[in-house]
Protein backbone atom coordinates (compact mmCIF):
# COMPACT_ATOMS: atom_id res chain seq x y z
CA UNK A 1 0.00 0.00 0.00
CA UNK A 2 1.25 3.49 -0.90
CA UNK A 3 2.39 5.68 2.00
CA UNK A 4 0.61 3.47 4.52
CA UNK A 5 2.10 5.40 7.43
CA UNK A 6 0.87 8.77 6.22
CA UNK A 7 -2.54 10.15 7.10
CA UNK A 8 -4.77 11.83 4.52
CA UNK A 9 -3.61 15.37 5.30
CA UNK A 10 0.01 14.34 4.83
CA UNK A 11 -0.76 12.59 1.55
CA UNK A 12 -2.64 15.61 0.21
CA UNK A 13 0.33 17.77 1.15
CA UNK A 14 2.58 15.55 -0.97
CA UNK A 15 0.17 15.82 -3.88
CA UNK A 16 0.08 19.60 -3.51
CA UNK A 17 3.88 19.70 -3.62
CA UNK A 18 3.98 18.18 -7.11
CA UNK A 19 0.69 19.46 -8.54
CA UNK A 20 2.04 22.82 -9.73
CA UNK A 21 5.37 21.56 -11.09
CA UNK A 22 4.27 21.99 -14.69
CA UNK A 23 6.06 23.67 -17.58
CA UNK A 24 4.36 26.89 -18.62
CA UNK A 25 4.06 25.90 -22.26
CA UNK A 26 1.03 27.96 -23.28
CA UNK A 27 1.04 31.62 -24.13
CA UNK A 28 -1.71 34.19 -24.25
CA UNK A 29 -2.36 37.81 -23.37
CA UNK A 30 1.40 38.48 -23.12
CA UNK A 31 2.14 35.88 -20.46
CA UNK A 32 2.87 32.17 -20.21
CA UNK A 33 0.83 29.69 -18.25
CA UNK A 34 0.56 25.96 -17.64
CA UNK A 35 -2.03 23.92 -19.52
CA UNK A 36 -4.80 22.88 -17.11
CA UNK A 37 -4.67 19.35 -18.59
CA UNK A 38 -1.05 18.98 -17.49
CA UNK A 39 -1.86 20.29 -14.03
CA UNK A 40 -4.70 17.80 -13.60
CA UNK A 41 -2.49 14.98 -14.90
CA UNK A 42 0.00 15.72 -12.12
CA UNK A 43 -2.75 15.75 -9.50
CA UNK A 44 -4.23 12.42 -10.60
CA UNK A 45 -0.75 10.87 -10.83
CA UNK A 46 -0.08 12.04 -7.28
CA UNK A 47 -3.37 10.58 -6.09
CA UNK A 48 -2.47 7.21 -7.60
CA UNK A 49 1.06 7.26 -6.20
CA UNK A 50 0.06 8.18 -2.65
CA UNK A 51 -3.16 6.20 -2.44
CA UNK A 52 -5.83 8.91 -2.36
CA UNK A 53 -9.29 8.82 -3.93
CA UNK A 54 -11.65 11.68 -4.72
CA UNK A 55 -15.37 10.94 -4.67
CA UNK A 56 -17.68 13.66 -6.02
CA UNK A 57 -21.40 13.49 -5.27
CA UNK A 58 -24.50 15.57 -5.88
CA UNK A 59 -26.49 16.46 -2.76
CA UNK A 60 -29.89 14.75 -3.14
CA UNK A 61 -32.80 17.03 -4.13
CA UNK A 62 -30.48 20.01 -4.69
CA UNK A 63 -30.45 19.95 -8.50
CA UNK A 64 -32.36 22.73 -10.26
CA UNK A 65 -32.98 23.23 -13.97
CA UNK A 66 -34.21 26.65 -15.07
CA UNK A 67 -34.83 28.18 -18.45
CA UNK A 68 -32.96 31.43 -18.98
CA UNK A 69 -34.39 33.64 -21.74
CA UNK A 70 -32.50 36.72 -22.93
CA UNK A 71 -33.97 39.17 -25.45
CA UNK A 72 -31.56 41.43 -27.34
CA UNK A 73 -32.33 44.08 -29.91
CA UNK A 74 -30.65 43.37 -33.24
CA UNK A 75 -30.80 44.77 -36.75
CA UNK A 76 -31.27 43.23 -40.18
CA UNK A 77 -29.33 44.28 -43.26
CA UNK A 78 -31.81 47.03 -44.01
CA UNK A 79 -31.29 48.60 -40.58
CA UNK A 80 -34.68 47.48 -39.24
CA UNK A 81 -34.59 46.47 -35.58
CA UNK A 82 -36.00 43.23 -34.23
CA UNK A 83 -35.90 41.22 -31.01
CA UNK A 84 -33.56 38.23 -30.91
CA UNK A 85 -34.36 35.67 -28.23
CA UNK A 86 -31.71 33.35 -26.84
CA UNK A 87 -32.80 30.47 -24.64
CA UNK A 88 -30.38 28.57 -22.43
CA UNK A 89 -30.84 26.03 -19.68
CA UNK A 90 -29.27 26.89 -16.33
CA UNK A 91 -28.45 23.85 -14.20
CA UNK A 92 -27.30 24.18 -10.58
CA UNK A 93 -26.71 21.72 -7.75
CA UNK A 94 -24.94 21.39 -4.41
CA UNK A 95 -21.98 19.03 -4.39
CA UNK A 96 -19.63 17.36 -1.95
CA UNK A 97 -16.08 16.35 -2.83
CA UNK A 98 -14.82 13.61 -0.55
CA UNK A 99 -11.09 12.91 -0.21
CA UNK A 100 -10.48 9.37 1.03
CA UNK A 101 -7.28 7.72 2.27
CA UNK A 102 -7.17 4.44 0.34
CA UNK A 103 -5.22 2.82 3.18
CA UNK A 104 -7.75 3.88 5.79
CA UNK A 105 -11.29 4.54 4.46
CA UNK A 106 -12.28 6.06 7.80
CA UNK A 107 -9.72 8.81 7.19
CA UNK A 108 -11.55 11.22 4.87
CA UNK A 109 -12.30 14.89 4.30
CA UNK A 110 -15.58 16.23 2.88
CA UNK A 111 -15.61 19.58 1.11
CA UNK A 112 -18.97 21.23 0.26
CA UNK A 113 -19.02 22.60 -3.30
CA UNK A 114 -21.39 23.89 -5.96
CA UNK A 115 -21.93 23.17 -9.65
CA UNK A 116 -23.53 25.43 -12.23
CA UNK A 117 -23.67 25.32 -16.01
CA UNK A 118 -25.57 27.10 -18.77
CA UNK A 119 -25.98 25.95 -22.38
CA UNK A 120 -28.73 25.31 -24.87
CA UNK A 121 -29.18 21.67 -23.83
CA UNK A 122 -29.62 20.81 -20.11
CA UNK A 123 -27.43 17.70 -20.32
CA UNK A 124 -24.63 19.70 -21.95
CA UNK A 125 -25.05 22.45 -19.36
CA UNK A 126 -24.77 19.90 -16.56
CA UNK A 127 -21.81 18.13 -18.18
CA UNK A 128 -19.79 21.26 -18.81
CA UNK A 129 -20.69 22.53 -15.35
CA UNK A 130 -19.39 19.32 -13.74
CA UNK A 131 -16.18 19.46 -15.77
CA UNK A 132 -15.56 23.08 -14.88
CA UNK A 133 -16.38 22.79 -11.19
CA UNK A 134 -14.19 19.68 -10.78
CA UNK A 135 -11.25 21.43 -12.40
CA UNK A 136 -11.90 24.56 -10.38
CA UNK A 137 -12.18 22.55 -7.17
CA UNK A 138 -8.84 20.81 -7.70
CA UNK A 139 -7.06 24.01 -8.68
CA UNK A 140 -8.63 25.87 -5.76
CA UNK A 141 -7.91 23.11 -3.25
CA UNK A 142 -4.26 22.89 -4.26
CA UNK A 143 -4.04 26.67 -4.75
CA UNK A 144 -3.20 26.56 -8.46
CA UNK A 145 -4.24 29.33 -10.83
CA UNK A 146 -6.70 27.96 -13.38
CA UNK A 147 -5.85 28.82 -16.98
CA UNK A 148 -8.86 27.69 -18.97
CA UNK A 149 -12.12 25.76 -18.81
CA UNK A 150 -14.87 24.25 -20.95
CA UNK A 151 -17.29 26.94 -19.83
CA UNK A 152 -14.87 29.75 -20.72
CA UNK A 153 -14.18 28.20 -24.13
CA UNK A 154 -17.92 27.90 -24.80
CA UNK A 155 -18.55 31.53 -23.87
CA UNK A 156 -15.58 32.67 -25.95
CA UNK A 157 -16.83 30.84 -29.05
CA UNK A 158 -20.36 32.08 -28.45
CA UNK A 159 -19.16 35.69 -28.20
CA UNK A 160 -17.02 35.34 -31.33
CA UNK A 161 -20.00 34.00 -33.27
CA UNK A 162 -22.20 36.87 -32.12
CA UNK A 163 -19.56 39.45 -33.01
CA UNK A 164 -19.11 37.90 -36.45
CA UNK A 165 -22.86 38.03 -37.05
CA UNK A 166 -23.02 41.67 -35.91
CA UNK A 167 -20.17 42.66 -38.22
CA UNK A 168 -21.86 40.98 -41.18
CA UNK A 169 -25.16 42.76 -40.47
CA UNK A 170 -23.40 46.10 -40.00
CA UNK A 171 -21.55 45.60 -43.28
CA UNK A 172 -24.87 45.01 -45.08
CA UNK A 173 -26.39 48.19 -43.65
CA UNK A 174 -23.29 50.25 -44.47
CA UNK A 175 -23.30 48.88 -48.01
CA UNK A 176 -26.87 50.12 -48.43
CA UNK A 177 -25.92 53.47 -46.92
CA UNK A 178 -22.91 53.76 -49.21
CA UNK A 179 -25.12 53.33 -52.30
CA UNK A 180 -27.63 55.94 -51.08
CA UNK A 181 -24.86 58.36 -50.08
CA UNK A 182 -23.04 58.20 -53.40
CA UNK A 183 -26.25 58.79 -55.34
CA UNK A 184 -27.18 61.70 -53.10
CA UNK A 185 -23.78 63.39 -53.51
CA UNK A 186 -23.87 62.83 -57.24
CA UNK A 187 -27.16 64.74 -57.30
CA UNK A 188 -26.09 67.29 -54.66
CA UNK A 189 -22.31 67.89 -54.94
CA UNK A 190 -22.64 71.18 -53.06
CA UNK A 191 -23.60 69.29 -49.88
CA UNK A 192 -20.40 67.24 -49.66
CA UNK A 193 -18.90 69.13 -46.70
CA UNK A 194 -22.24 69.23 -44.87
CA UNK A 195 -22.76 65.53 -45.29
CA UNK A 196 -19.21 64.79 -44.15
CA UNK A 197 -19.84 66.68 -40.90
CA UNK A 198 -23.09 64.77 -40.48
CA UNK A 199 -21.38 61.38 -40.88
CA UNK A 200 -18.60 62.44 -38.50
CA UNK A 201 -21.18 62.33 -35.71
CA UNK A 202 -21.30 58.56 -36.20
CA UNK A 203 -17.76 57.67 -37.27
CA UNK A 204 -14.34 59.15 -36.62
CA UNK A 205 -13.18 61.26 -39.57
CA UNK A 206 -16.49 60.39 -41.25
CA UNK A 207 -15.10 56.93 -42.07
CA UNK A 208 -18.46 55.14 -42.05
CA UNK A 209 -16.93 52.02 -43.62
CA UNK A 210 -15.23 51.33 -40.28
CA UNK A 211 -18.54 50.99 -38.41
CA UNK A 212 -18.95 47.45 -37.04
CA UNK A 213 -21.87 48.00 -34.66
CA UNK A 214 -25.18 47.22 -36.41
CA UNK A 215 -27.16 49.57 -34.14
CA UNK A 216 -24.84 52.47 -35.00
CA UNK A 217 -24.97 51.59 -38.70
CA UNK A 218 -28.77 51.45 -38.59
CA UNK A 219 -28.98 54.84 -36.86
CA UNK A 220 -26.68 56.40 -39.44
CA UNK A 221 -28.79 55.05 -42.29
CA UNK A 222 -32.12 56.03 -40.73
CA UNK A 223 -31.00 59.51 -39.66
CA UNK A 224 -29.47 60.20 -43.06
CA UNK A 225 -32.67 59.17 -44.80
CA UNK A 226 -34.76 61.38 -42.52
CA UNK A 227 -32.43 64.36 -42.90
CA UNK A 228 -31.50 64.28 -46.57
CA UNK A 229 -33.60 61.79 -48.52
CA UNK A 230 -37.15 61.98 -47.22
CA UNK A 231 -36.72 65.68 -46.60
CA UNK A 232 -36.03 66.37 -50.24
Amino acid sequence: MADAKLNLIQKLAKIRAISDVVTKDKKGYNYSYADITNILANITAGMKKHGVSLIPSIVPNSTKVEQNVVVNTKFDKTGKSYDSTTTEMLVTADMVFKWVNDDDPDDFIEVPWFVTGSQGDPSQAFGSGLTYCTRYFLCSYFQIAQADSDADAYRSKQKAAEESEDKAIAAGIISQFDTILKQFLADNPDKTDEVKKFIAKFAKNANYLAIKDPSLAAKLLNDFNKTYIKGE
